[in-house]
């Protein structure tokens, strides 16, 4: 008898391999077979009347570690209710592991605030440990944050590591590579990963590339010289042959939206020149952001402290609002995601805060940024949605939440309608555009992310793989999270499994927590 059966299922495996009508049985955490008909009994039938059974999604490019998700929402609602099984968490430079010193977590504190944090492990192999110790709702992987080993060494300080300090940094990534990180991530828009030089990127690059591990940039520029980040990032994968993955690809700004063909064009060469890159996107045109990251860079060059100083020199204040209104950002129309708790700004757009401080928008940045903690976040639209439809469709893509798990039940805050719609929202836009087929949609959530990131027995539907599925109807499946309300999930996604056993199921939440921490192996 199989634990699990469903019957007329029309089967989208991951491959790219168009549908087909089966059945598919499940023991235990795997898949036992997939056939025509199985006649065999099962403790649970289902019957999928022509719905969609495909692989659970596997999603790059998540933040349920630096948004503290793990543990204060461990069930990652709003991810498994959209159909992700898997998430690879530990990146944009910020994971929670390995810890060197207090001010490793310094990398986390633009996303949370983690003063109130019970932390009892310090290298990566204690983190996998304690993880596992815990209940999610999906599957969970990590990637070893940069900023996370760098700010152990050199704290809020911004300058080039020593020769030692490098070696120390480089031996402890190879530890965690060994004790089951999938790869390495940076962030090098952020304050303290600006100073990165090359060099130090190729460095940890050939570890990576030693390990067979992921290396995931977030570039240094997603505007105005997003060109030469790209060409940055493709030279060190070109170097190095490391696997090479660009983070949440986007080029912001109209004045930057003509760049679109020139960074698309580098990427494609460099495909065509086998060197192993990839990207990441969502399915959105308005970015989630950490306000303090629209100031120039030598404003932020030293962390929040030094930051602070300027603002109260009257001479470099002047020079920050000139660069600020001379960036080509409406920032009157910016919506406050979250603040600081003693400031009850959320909801509100930059410019009423402004107005009720009878200043510009830009001096009410500044206010925001100075009084809200390190952890102010805004929306901003500023994406070309044509570039967004291109980008979902290019077969070097991927899609991937950027996001976190949360719960329909928290708001605190406002989060990003990524959190919870994003696989949703790409299917239907993709199969009402007719941009690609269901078999392509599906390998982009699926066995794509999963091959990219080294995931095994995961992405595809085929026995002897693990059973995370999902069943959905395609004629129903949409997004219904907003800016203004984005804790609704989705439509249309019917169950979930995750190693064998419903996470989700008749569309509803099961509470269930059978996602397991995935070891690099």
């Amino acid at each position: 008898m199989y634990s699990l059966l469903i019957k007329n299922a029309a089967i989208v495996d991951g491959s790219g391999k168009p549908p087909y009508i089966a059945d598919l049985a499940v023991q235990g955490d795997e898949i036992a077979a997939i056939a025509p008909q199985i006649s065999t009994p099962a403790e649970t039938v289902i019957d999928a009347d022509g719905k969609i059974l495909c692989p659970g999604f596997v999603d790059l490019q998540n933040h349920s570690d630096s948004y503290w998700q793990l543990f204060d929402n461990p069930s990652l609602d709003s991810l498994v209710s959209q159909g992700f099984t898997t998430i690879l968490t530990g990146n944009c430079g910020a994971s929670l592991a390995p810890l060197l010193s207090h001010d490793a977590l310094l990398s986390v504190q633009k996303w949370h605030n983690l003063d109130a944090a019970n932390i009892n492990w310090q290298t990566f192999s204690e983190y996998i440990e304690e993880l596992s110790a815990h209940k999610f709702g999906c599957n969970v992987a990590s990637l070893v944050g940069y900023s996370t080993l760098r700010r152990a060494v050199v704290g809020d300080r911004v300058r080039a590591l020593e020769k030692e300090e490098m070696s120390a940094l480089k031996k402890v990534l190879s530890q965690s590579l060994d004790a089951g990180a999938f790869g390495l991530s940076n962030g090098l828009s952020y304050a303290h990963e600006i100073i990165i030089s090359e060099l130090e990127l190729f460095e940890l690059a050939k570890i990576v590339k030693k390990a067979d591990g992921l290396f995931s940039i977030h570039l240094r520029s997603e505007g105005g010289e997003i060109a030469e980040a790209v060409e940055e990032a493709i030279d060190i994968a070109r170097n190095t042959e490391v696997n090479l993955k660009i983070s949440h690809l986007k080029i912001r700004n109209q004045q930057n939206w003509n760049k679109y063909s020139e960074v698309i064009g580098l990427i494609e060469v460099a495909y065509h020149q086998n060197v192993s890159v990839h990207f990441d996107l969502y399915p959105y045109d308005t970015v989630w952001q950490a306000l303090y990251s629209y100031l120039p860079k030598w404003a932020i060059e030293g962390g929040r402290t030094i930051m602070l100083k300027h603002f109260a020199d009257p001479i470099q204040k002047n020079k920050i609002l000139m660069y600020l209104n001379n960036l080509g950002v409406n920032f009157s129309n910016m919506q406050i995601a979250s603040t600081a708790n003693k400031l009850n700004f959320t909801g509100k757009t930059v410019g009423q805060v402004a107005k009720n401080l009878e200043t510009s928008s830009e001096k009410a940045v500044l206010e925001l940024i100075a009084n809200g903690g390190s952890e102010v976040l805004v929306f901003e639209k500023n994406l070309n949605p044509d570039h967004v439809s291109a980008l979902s469709a290019h077969p070097l893509s991927f899609m991937g939440t950027d996001g976190a798990g949360f719960s329909a039940g928290q708001k605190d805050k406002l989060v990003h309608p990524r959190c919870f719609g994003t696989a949703p929202k790409f299917i239907k836009d993709s199969l009402s555009g007719g941009r690609l087929a269901l078999e392509e949609i599906i390998k982009k959530l699926t066995s794509g992310p999963a091959k990219k990131m080294g995931l095994k027995k995961r992405g595809e539907l085929k026995a002897g793989n693990f059973a995370d599925l999902v069943i959905f109807d395609k004629a129903k499946i949409t997004d219904r999270s907003t800016y203004q309300n984005p804790f609704q999930y989705s439509e249309g996604i019917e169950f979930v499994f995750v190693n064998g056993r419903a996470a989700l199921a008749q569309g509803k939440i099961t509470g269930e927590k059978h996602g397991r921490i995935l070891r690099k192996t």
